[in-house]
């Protein structure tokens, strides 16, 4: 039996390496490398780059806080188990559309008798952290939609209330999520919202302290990735205005959150949408395309390899015998 366990994760472990592989063969992810290789890391900006990646890590470890924070209503984790759980979740994450995967991963890699308690958590970690993607995308959307598309408005007042009203309609509903699953299924009553719902009202044990530390976290981890991103961008020699830099990485980013594609396929995605977004504000395709395959490489890749050896490490038998029995 132990050998049958042990088979599923080495064929886990090869179809993700596989896939690993065939984006790092691909033609624009060579010329990327390349380019950034022989260009940009003996130039004087190589300083960006360096502190991109020391982001990295932090962005992890205040993920594995934000963890430990979700699951403290349940258990007390350790610092070192709330990483390594994370990291699984990220490996078993990036194969999956919308990151499904992730939920697998963080479940192994915990006691199985915390299987719901680890469903609810994921879950609300991942809204906190999409609903930071989200307010911000639409904050800064002002900019990014006169960059892109020469939308300007004739009131900066109308703007400011639609904006003001939607950020404050998404964070009612953030503080009360079962009452928004009663509504839902009140309002549409179908198999799938009677699962969403369910599956909303199991996060009634939060009280709203623990949703502020959540939802500070994960803004504090998107003012992160937005750093990185500027820093990868510094790191390119581009000079673009703040106004449009900002909104169109928050643009990017609010795309990238509403599109459920797999991370390990969405590189392409994103190579495309940055390649759109960044061109018209003056830079070249391959340094665009250098901007979004380093991001994921080092947000991604790093720690999702990382979260193999953890997988493959993790004794998931006893995992499944549990819930057999």
């Amino acid at each position: 039996m132990s050998r049958y366990y042990n088979f599923l994760k080495l064929i886990f472990l090869a179809v993700v390496l596989l896939l690993l592989y065939r984006q790092l063969s691909d033609d624009n992810a060579h010329q990327a490398v390349q380019m950034v290789w022989h260009k940009h890391l003996k130039g004087p900006n190589i300083f960006y780059l360096l502190i991109c990646f020391i982001l990295m890590p932090l962005n992890w470890l205040l993920e594995s806080k934000k963890w430990q924070i979700l699951m403290s209503p349940f258990v007390r984790l350790t610092s070192a188990h709330a990483i390594k759980t994370v990291l699984a979740g990220v490996a078993a994450g990036i194969v999956t559309p919308a990151r499904i995967g992730e939920y697998g991963g963080r479940m192994i890699t915990s006691a199985p008798e915390l299987r719901p308690q680890v469903i609810s958590a994921t879950l609300l970690g991942s809204i906190a952290q999409n609903l930071c993607n989200i307010l911000a995308g639409i904050i800064f959307s002002y900019y990014f939609l006169k960059s892109q598309f020469g939308v300007t408005y004739l009131h900066g007042y109308t703007f400011l209330v639609v904006v003001s009203l939607q950020v404050g309609l998404m964070i009612v509903m953030y503080y009360n999520l079962p009452k928004v699953a009663n509504f839902i299924d009140a309002l549409i009553k179908t198999k799938l919202t009677q699962k969403l719902s369910n599956k909303l009202r199991s996060l009634n044990l939060y009280n709203n302290r623990l949703l502020h530390k959540v939802l500070a976290i994960s803004a504090l981890r998107y003012v992160i990735y937005v750093l990185q991103y500027v820093l990868i961008i510094k790191f390119l020699g581009a000079a673009i205005a703040p106004d449009v830099l900002i909104g169109n990485i928050t643009g990017i980013y609010l795309v990238q959150t509403i599109l459920p594609i797999p991370a390990f396929f969405s590189v392409i995605a994103r190579g495309e949408l940055a390649i759109l977004v960044w061109t018209s504000a003056g830079f070249d395709q391959v340094s665009a395309l250098v901007a979004t395959f380093g991001l994921w490489l080092i947000n991604l890749i790093i720690p999702a390899l990382i979260g193999l050896l953890i997988i493959y490490k993790t004794d998931i038998k006893k995992y499944f015998i549990k819930n057999e029995n």
